[in-house]
């Protein structure tokens, strides 16, 4: 005779975890910091998305240039950086440094009344953050110059610090699975054309003499480079072998490029019309995209302001680019507009 049984509800306690994340403890802030930029830097400069975000996010932030009042911009004049430079490519410059990883530094240069006279960006992995007990920092000590600044002799950018650390986080650490995942996306398909094109081919030759092996070899790889004709004498080449892909038999390396550098690009905040793209998007969508958008640079802006304000005593406004909110005014009114000749003049059925 059956056993009725009834239903049993599970906790799923006994199923594993395919995807967890590593806990994250926060650095001690009594411990000495020096920024990775080498690691980071590296990144910038080789992936060209990456590259792109981070200098369309540093160029947006100090976009149409700084204002401020007259006694305020003679001081922020004085700013020459390595002797080249404007006051705007030399803040431009840090902040685009404190993208890449975390933190910039550049010294603070006053004359003997104790006026600003320049301000030296530094190179981050230059620099040590010395902090006290209390997590207070007291110092930046250079390695090459065996020097210890005070805090007042350095201008220091944080990007998106967190709790009592007393220094920033790169905005490419989240982000690196992904760029190792693009590259090697790219190297496959780079070598998947270049099968296609020029596939490994196996020669089964009627001799097994070392010496006559390597002559036949290179005379076939020199002849390939240079896409020539090679003379075998009869007999010494039986047959060749071709390693292929079968056709249907890989996948859309392509695509998946492409969804990666989509992911990236989203990953990181900046909004495909930002970037050039967009066919996808509505006019009215990509309006209200660019408008949160626009919420996240101003937010860069005013802490850049506040840290020259805080750290260089100079106060200053940062331009936005290009704001689209009168727009999104105008397009209200419209709508107001229409919705009320609509109200006014309703369409009756014959």
């Amino acid at each position: 005779m059956a056993t009725e049984r009834t239903g049993q509800i599970t906790d799923y306690s006994n199923q594993d975890t395919e995807f967890s994340v590593e806990n994250v403890s926060l650095d001690d802030p009594k411990s000495k910091y020096s920024p990775n930029f080498s690691k980071w830097n590296g990144y910038y400069r080789v992936i060209p998305e990456l590259r792109a975000v981070i200098n369309k996010m540093a160029s947006w932030t100090f976009g149409r240039g700084i204002k401020g009042t007259k006694e305020n911009l003679e001081k922020l004049n004085k700013i020459k950086g390595h002797g080249k430079d404007s006051p705007r490519t030399v803040l431009k410059n840090l902040w685009k440094t404190a993208l890449i990883c975390g933190d910039s530094f550049a010294h603070i240069i006053r004359d003997e009344k104790g006026n600003i006279t320049n301000l030296k960006p530094l190179n981050p992995e230059k620099i040590t953050i010395i902090a006290n007990e209390f997590g207070i920092i007291i110092g930046y000590k250079h390695k090459d110059r065996k020097k210890i600044y005070d805090p007042e002799e350095i201008f220091h950018l944080s990007y998106e610090r967190t709790a009592d650390e007393i220094h920033g986080i790169s905005f490419l650490e989240s982000l690196e699975d992904l760029i190792i995942s693009r590259n090697e996306a790219l190297e496959d398909l780079r070598i998947l054309y270049h099968r296609n094109i020029k596939p490994i081919q196996f020669f089964e030759v009627a001799t097994s003499d070392k010496s006559k092996l390597n002559l036949i070899e290179g005379t076939i790889n020199e002849a390939y480079k240079k896409s020539e004709n090679v003379v075998i004498p009869e007999g010494i080449v039986k047959e060749i072998k071709k390693s292929s892909t079968p056709h249907y038999g890989t996948l859309d390396s392509l695509n998946y490029i492409k969804f990666l550098v989509r992911q990236f690009v989203t990953s990181c905040g900046i909004p495909e019309v930002i970037m050039g793209w967009g066919a996808e998007t509505t006019e009215a969508s990509s309006k209200i995209i660019y408008l949160a958008f626009q919420q996240e640079i101003e937010d860069m802006q005013i802490y850049n302001e506040e840290m020259i304000k805080n750290q260089l005593d100079i106060e200053i406004e940062l331009e936005f680019p290009a704001s689209i909110e009168e727009s999104l005014k105008q397009d209200q009114k419209k709508d107001k507009g229409q919705i009320k000749e609509l109200n006014t003049n309703p369409v009756k059925d014959g």
